[in-house]
């Protein structure tokens, strides 16, 4: 999977160039990090990217191997809990 060029824009910037920016994002030529004057920040992509990103969370996570840590880190939060509770 090749990775887009990330541009990152004011929400002035974004409000400027949201028809241009859609248009790049929507056809999978970038991906846009949007930052707030409060530093808050969030990413456009694509909605074509959006379903691969997540075909591949489902295919991964039905695995063996994602079952394993997921249930490794289960049983540390337990015992990290039961830890601070004593």
């Amino acid at each position: 999977m090749s990775m887009n060029p990330m541009e990152t824009v004011t929400v002035q910037e974004l409000r400027e160039n949201l028809p241009d920016l859609i248009q790049l994002v929507a056809r999978g030529k970038i991906r846009v990090e949007v930052t707030a004057v409060n530093g808050e920040r969030c990413v456009l992509i694509s909605k074509q990217e959006l379903d691969g990103l997540e075909k591949a969370i489902a295919i991964l996570s039905d695995t063996d191997e994602f079952r394993d840590i997921s249930t490794s880190l289960t049983r540390l939060a337990e015992s990290t809990s039961q830890a601070a509770m004593a």
